[in-house]
């Protein structure tokens, strides 16, 4: 009776064992190519998805909608008008072509004054004009991934790409691969990383691979203070993620916070973004309700710009990285094996 028992428990216990095995081990999404906006002409009254200018005034109806969920009105624009910065969704061949020309009417700005920061974590580029990005579910490719390492990845599968004289992508479905309509097919296209067609316009560009729905990690923010500390006074600044909301506000904060610092407070900066682009990180979960994990990130962000706000008071952006700072006030979310 025993052996019978013990041989039961043992059957149970292999069953177990392969069965979290099985989960622990379980197959990441396999990546898929997909095209997510087509280079088509744009309309006489073409508006850039979430399209801002540090220059914009504040919208009045966004205005009331904070005073309704009990937020202050009276917002600084101290540093504000001097920011040079602007920011919004990826673009197309032509939809770059309208930056560039809206920057020039509205600001003056030329090319050679132009840096264009691409905040995408996952692959992509452009495709006969078309962008184009290397999909999992939720964008996160590359999650965690270091930028340095992100474009040895992004340079190589495009390479392999470029190679080949016939390509298939799926078309894009509520943010996702599209698996029901038919592909899209590409005879010898015109393949470019985002860097060689922005360069190629005589702008520059600078990536910093940040995961989609997150604030950036430690590094990331290191390599951007380090990239601020060299910008040229008149250099003028064009931010995107994929949809120009989360990640490109991030960055917009981060620049007004590393430029405003010392004449506006975290409450006015957080507010001014919010009130010239689509996320105001204060009162995210109040405007859009979002939940789960995306609510969790929210709230990660914000906290995470509160303390960027904080390393900028208490060390004026010298002497310690934004990692040291963290390490030692254990607010990092990286982990330091001592």
């Amino acid at each position: 009776m025993l052996r019978r028992v013990f041989g039961l428990w043992m059957m149970a216990s292999f069953i177990l064992f392969g069965f979290l095995y099985s989960q622990s081990n379980a197959a990441e999404p396999t990546p898929v190519w997909k095209v997510d906006f087509l280079n088509e002409d744009l309309p006489a009254d073409f508006k850039y998805p979430n399209w801002r200018m540090s220059i914009d005034p504040f919208p009045t109806e966004k205005l009331d909608k904070l005073k309704e969920l009990g937020y202050k009105t009276e917002v600084s624009r101290a540093g504000m008008d001097t920011l040079r910065t602007s920011g919004g969704a990826d673009f197309t061949a032509k939809q770059f072509d309208w930056v560039l020309a809206t920057l020039k009417e509205k600001v003056g700005v030329t090319p050679d004054k132009l840096t264009v920061l691409d905040l995408r974590g996952e692959t992509h580029g452009l495709i006969d004009g078309n962008v184009f990005m290397y999909w999992i579910p939720n964008n996160y490719v590359n999650e965690g991934i270091p930028t340095e390492k992100v474009l040895e990845i992004e340079t190589k599968l495009l390479d392999d790409l470029k190679k080949q004289d016939h390509i298939k992508m799926y078309q894009t479905k509520n943010w996702g691969a599209d698996y029901d309509s038919p592909m899209l097919e590409y005879k010898k296209p015109v393949i470019m990383s985002e860097g060689e067609f922005v360069r190629s316009k005589g702008a520059k560009y600078v990536r910093f691979a940040d995961t989609n729905h997150f604030r950036p990690d430690d590094h990331e923010v290191d390599l951007f203070v380090a990239f601020m500390a060299g910008l040229p006074d008149d250099e003028w600044l064009f931010m995107h993620c994929y949809a120009g909301e989360g990640r490109t506000t991030n960055f917009m904060v981060m620049t007004d916070i590393y430029k405003s610092y010392k004449v506006a407070s975290f409450d006015d900066i957080a507010a001014r973004q919010g009130l010239i682009g689509p996320v105001d990180v204060r009162a995210e979960l109040a405007l859009t309700g979002k939940k789960h994990y995306r609510m969790k990130a929210s709230v990660e962000r914000r906290i995470f710009l509160q303390q960027f706000y904080n390393y900028a008071k208490d060390t004026d952006f010298k002497e310690k990285t934004w990692t040291e700072w963290c390490k030692e006030r254990d607010l990092t979310l990286q982990y330091y094996p001592d």
